[in-house]
């Protein structure tokens, strides 16, 4: 269901979301929330991606673009326990390649961070990849 809501802004561009809201779309302290900002049309929409208490990984990939590539890093992440909460891909035009950047959860993977980023690196169409915890 949606809800409009004029709210005022507080300082340094804080906004304060009236608290029955707040709680329907588990904005709660800690949690994790993705936002979207368009400075051409000055909005902003913001999606929870994860609740508190996760530990948070953004992937971000450069790769062949080709069927079954997806489904390669897919699959390492699943066969070691990591959850994807998010992902976006998009074709970079004209080169062959392809721009993926997903968050995962790592909260009970079954290798470390850097084990992950090694095995992502052992798919043979992966060209870059950065690894960024978020706090």
């Amino acid at each position: 269901m949606r809800h409009y809501e004029i709210v005022r802004i507080k300082e340094n561009g804080k906004i304060e979301i009236p608290l029955e809201f707040a709680y329907e779309i588990g904005l709660l302290k800690d949690a994790y929330f993705l936002v979207e900002i368009d400075t051409d049309l000055k909005e902003l929409h913001l999606e929870r991606v994860a609740l508190p208490g996760k530990k948070l990984v953004e992937i971000e990939l450069v790769v062949e673009d080709k069927p079954g590539v997806l489904a390669k890093i897919s699959g390492v992440l699943g066969r070691n326990r990591v959850n994807i909460l998010f992902s976006e891909a998009e074709e970079l035009e004209g080169i062959g390649l392809a721009a993926i950047v997903t968050v995962v959860d790592v909260s009970e993977a079954k290798i470390s961070v850097e084990e992950l980023k090694d095995a992502l690196k052992n798919i043979g169409e992966v060209k870059e990849i950065t690894l960024k915890i978020l706090e």
